[in-house]
């Protein structure tokens, strides 16, 4: 979320979501009219069935002189009572039955997909002879060899890979974006299958740090001890040796910081850490395996510089920790400072290796894999992590606060709150629909009573006037089913989404609640107060004395009911739970798949989920138990109230008619079912409601960026220089922790500004207070004369401001259109010149079939609109391969050039924002960004802003007088450098 405010795509995506919430009610109305015509025709069966039965029997009765008498009339009447009720039910459960069986059919077919096929071999002894005896190589062990190993069907990756990693030692495989390091990292841990050679390993117990580290639910030292499970050596002096691991990743700092320390929750994805810190976890979770191999892709580029040359001493100096453990380490890094320190250099390039060995053989080769690096950012992001997870504590304890409450007892206002977006139209279409329904299902045993007790002279007129009421009632019920499955359902849940639309992502299941459940359990229960209020009426009026028992039985029923709906309400939110248990285990599972196989953790793993299912059960089971008493109770009450019927109609017998005791009788078969149904429909309804509990809730307690302060509308041409003053500002992420302070600073149009600093010291909030990610607690600051607190916020990070952040956003199911330009502004033509100045696409093209490529380019030749649908650009982005770190970045760079190409034909200049953009970049590709940058911004008149650590190379892309350093510290404007000359080049150069 952050991403897409910084960079301008809240109200492009807000709008993509809703309409998308609309295509899906649109979708969802056929199956609803289909739900409308199968509920009629079950209702049919019930309705109808007594009606035919009774008038046919009248007919032909009539012509043998027999009249319809109570006895024949009421008996019947029972017995089609009691056997449609199991033949409706039988309907109900055949679309849940045929649910289920496809279902099984979806799970089969999973199933029967093949597995992934292990190709890797295990360096024997035997094998190791023989690879001596035919190359006369020096004898030593290896622990991975790869022997013209190609990699990639379609598109080649890696072609004729002949490498062999020595046991013990420490490699580093350099190389530019995409050249394919990552892949073969990935192939020694199985997850890429080559499509020829042969690679061996000495074992299958590999320790994977990813590129973008996965760390499932749970504490920090939890997640760290994971491997304890697996290796049993591990089992004694742990604790020592997890205080040594986490000692030599710097977390011992982090866990006095945190206000949990090592039993912090990690959260869904990390969530509750920076990303350096993820990192870290992620490292120690591999060190603490002990495991003879460990893989490391990538794992210090979101480490300041600091931490970074700390962490790396620890493990790889001449005492550090791999190297006294003996371990085999394979590191993906550009970062020439450490290829001194590594045992062999692997150089990637061109699909192939491009040179291997020693530092010292081939370090003349070493401008091309260069990497100087000044460190990173995380700190800054860790601060402002760390700030808004005290924030959240804080929300999230007063959520759960409330939940609970809402969860022992219910609150009305939920069901104010969830009427209103139903409306008084709705809501009055329904009551009238259900009141008719429950008049006309329920009084026909009244009008049986009056047929049998007529002469007989009437019977035809008896007869269509039972069967109108039967119509008439299955009218009633297909109409309630009409107001509550196609308006009801979709309007609610789509004015619910409206006004929850930034928080509603989150609560899949309770979107699925407030569209099928909640206006379900609210028809239910209306129904069923309204039928338990006429079979009342009836049954006093066909036996007075029954009234007497009448608040007694209330009574039972309301005690009955409250400790019944407490207890399932319980039950049913630890279902929920568990099961929400059940899908993020899953989910965790499916997105750490490459490392929980490296590790060796499948079957841990697979236990873990099978255990989460089992728990899932077990509220489900008491649940059942509970509906079974539930049962039980309500029909010892019929019981009890109907033994007391006939003893009433036996002790007066001569005041009490058969008709009535046999409308007593029926009414009280049906009258169990309505209470059972009464009391469980108000709690599906109470447990639906927790859905719009925790929407409610969320919308109270979630803070809406700005204030009330946006009274000003902008000029259309604005911001048309780009001229920035920060007046005195100060921003901190709370009270105590000053993030900016006094901080004055004056930016011309088309200069460019980079901003520099030690970590923590306030670069990355200068760019979150330009954005208004974080208010100003006092000063202004104004872009072309206008303070930006007076802007609306989507005017401004639309319109004012192009950001490219350190971390790229790609939504997968989106077209490569949508992500370069969601607006749709830009030509096909202009689309495929920007992918093509970024150098990405012959990317695209590798992921598109001949077909599209040859019908892509003869639309061009043959004058098509250049706006026409492209078959590569309106293709999604999951359909091609996926992008690298580095690739990533530079698609970033590309939506940066579509926005500001957009932004030309308005007269615009908008500021210019980069957020570390090239720290996955090797050293070629970022001079090229570099120059792109320099050339469509810069020169073009934009202001540009760069937080940067890397000053080396843009360096030379400076212009005197007009590119500007500025020197940050502990949150303060400490310098401003206009000439850089070798003494400021020595002060920045000494920064980390």
């Amino acid at each position: 979320m952050k991403v897409i405010k910084m960079i301008g795509l809240q109200h492009d995506i807000s709008h993509r979501i809703q309409r998308l919430r609309e295509e899906e009610l649109w979708v969802a109305s056929k199956p609803r009219w289909i739900m409308v015509y199968y509920n009629a025709s079950a209702n049919a069966l019930g309705i109808f069935s007594p009606a035919i039965t009774l008038a046919m029997f009248a007919l032909v009765s009539q012509g043998f002189g027999v009249h319809l008498d109570t006895e024949t009339a009421f008996t019947t009447m029972a017995i089609l009572s009691m056997v449609t009720h199991p033949a409706n039910m039988i309907m109900t459960i055949v679309p849940r039955a045929v649910a289920a069986f496809a279902g099984f059919e979806r799970i089969q077919s999973f199933l029967l997909r093949p597995s992934l096929q292990d190709n890797r071999g295990i360096l024997t002894s035997s094998y190791l002879d023989r690879s001596l005896l035919f190359t006369h190589l020096t004898r030593f062990s290896p622990a991975v060899q790869f022997h013209q190993l190609n990699i990639g069907q379609n598109q080649i990756i890696l072609e004729n890979i002949n490498l062999e990693l020595r046991e013990k030692s420490f490699t580093i495989i350099s190389g530019p974006t995409g050249s394919g390091k990552t892949t073969l990292l990935r192939t020694i841990i199985g997850e890429v299958a080559p499509s020829s050679g042969s690679i061996y390993l000495s074992t299958r117990q590999i320790a994977y740090c990813a590129q973008r580290s996965w760390l499932p639910s749970g504490t920090i030292k939890e997640v760290i001890k994971s491997a304890q499970k697996i290796n049993s050596a591990l089992t004694h002096d742990h604790e020592k040796w997890y205080n040594t691991v986490t000692e030599i990743c710097c977390l011992t700092h982090d866990f006095e910081a945190l206000p949990d320390g090592d039993q912090t929750q990690i959260g869904s994805r990390g969530l509750n850490l920076s990303g350096g810190q993820r990192q870290r976890v992620a490292l120690a979770r591999a060190l603490f395996a002990k495991f003879e191999i460990l893989l490391l892709d990538d794992t210090f580029s979101g480490l300041d510089g600091q931490t970074e040359q700390t962490i790396f001493d620890n493990l790889f100096g001449s005492k550090g920790l791999l190297r006294r453990l003996k371990t085999t380490v394979v590191l993906v890094s550009n970062s020439s400072q450490y290829f001194q320190s590594a045992d062999h250099v692997v150089v990637l390039g061109d699909h192939g290796i491009i040179d291997q060995g020693s530092w010292q053989s081939i370090k003349n080769k070493a401008g091309a894999i260069a990497k100087f690096s000044l460190g990173r950012q995380s700190k800054d992001n860790a601060v402002v992590a760390a700030a808004f997870d005290k924030l959240g504590a804080h929300v999230r304890a007063k959520d759960e606060a409330e939940a609970d409450l809402a969860r022992q007892s219910g609150a009305s206002t939920l069901y104010r709150y969830y009427l209103r977006f139903v409306g008084l139209k709705n809501i009055l279409l329904l009551i009238t629909c259900t009141a008719t329904y429950s008049f006309f299902i329920t009084i026909p045993q009244y009008y049986l009573q009056v047929w049998t007790n007529s002469s007989g002279s009437s019977t035809v007129s008896y007869v269509f006037g039972f069967l109108f009421l039967s119509f008439v009632s299955w009218i009633s019920t297909s109409s309630q089913m009409w107001t509550v499955i196609i308006r009801l359902a979709p309007q609610s849940g789509l004015r619910l989404h409206e006004r929850l639309l930034y928080i509603v992502t989150k609560f899949i299941q309770d979107i699925q609640m407030i569209d099928k459940q909640l206006p379900s359990g609210l028809q239910a229960i209306v129904t069923q107060i309204f039928k338990l209020f006429m079979q009342v009426i009836i049954l006093i009026v066909a036996q007075k004395w029954l009234a007497i028992s009448l608040p007694a039985c209330m009574l039972v029923v309301y005690i009955v009911q409250k400790f019944y709906l407490r207890t399932s309400r319980q039950l049913r939110f630890l279902e929920l739970e568990a099961r929400a248990g059940v899908f993020s285990s899953l989910l965790e599972s499916v997105e750490g798949l490459e490392t929980i196989r490296a590790f060796g953790w499948s079957n841990a793993v697979t236990h873990d989920n099978i255990l989460s299912v089992e728990n899932a059960q077990r509220p489900e089971f008491l649940l059942l138990c509970l509906q079974r008493w539930l049962n039980i109770v309500l029909d010892l009450l019929t019981a009890a109230v109907a033994t007391s019927v006939i003893a009433i109609a036996v002790a007066y017998r001569d005041r009490v008619s058969g008709a009535q005791v046999g409308i007593a009788l029926n009414i009280m078969l049906v009258t169990n079912t309505t209470l059972l149904k009464l009391v469980q429909s108000w709690n599906t309804l109470e447990i639906s409601l927790g859905a719009i509990a925790r929407l409610s809730t969320l919308e109270k307690l979630t803070p809406f960026e700005g204030g009330a302060s946006w009274n000003l509308e902008p000029p259309k041409s604005w911001p048309s220089r780009g001229d920035i003053e920060f007046k005195n500002i100060t921003a901190s992420y709370l009270s105590d922790s000053v993030a900016l302070r006094d901080l004055n600073l004056s930016i011309t149009s088309g200069q460019k500004i980079i901003v520099c600093g030690r970590t923590g010291s306030g670069k990355s909030t200068l760019l979150l207070t330009l954005l208004r990610l974080l208010e100003l607690q006092s000063g202004q600051i104004e872009l072309d004369g206008l303070d930006i607190k007076n802007v609306r916020l989507d005017v401004l990070r639309q319109r004012c401001f192009i950001t490219v952040s350190q971390d790229p956003l790609l939504l997968s199911n989106e077209t490569l259109r949508f992500n370069l330009d969601p607006d749709a502004s830009l030509s096909n033509q202009s689309l495929i010149a920007l992918l093509q100045r970024t150098e990405l696409w012959s990317h695209f093209l590798q992921g598109a079939t001949e077909t599209d490529k040859i019908s892509g380019s003869v639309g061009f030749a043959e004058g098509i609109s250049p706006y026409n649908e492209h078959p590569i650009l309106d293709k999604s982005i999951s359909g091609f391969p996926e992008l690298s770190g580095g690739q990533g970045q530079l698609f970033a760079l590309c939506r940066a050039l579509a926005k500001a190409q957009t932004t030309q034909y308005l007269n615009r200049k908008p500021v210019i924002l980069l957020d570390e953009v090239t720290s996955s970049l090797d050293p070629a590709t970022e001079l090229t960004m570099h120059g792109i940058i320099d050339d469509e911004f810069t020169q073009k008149g934009h202001t540009v802003i760069c937080v940067a650590h890397r000053i080396e190379i843009l360096t030379k892309h400076m212009e005197h007088g007009r590119d500007v350093i500025v020197l940050l510290s502990n949150g303060r404007l400490q310098e401003v450098i206009v000439d850089l000359n070798a003494r400021t080049l020595q002060k920045l150069g000494v920064l980390d």
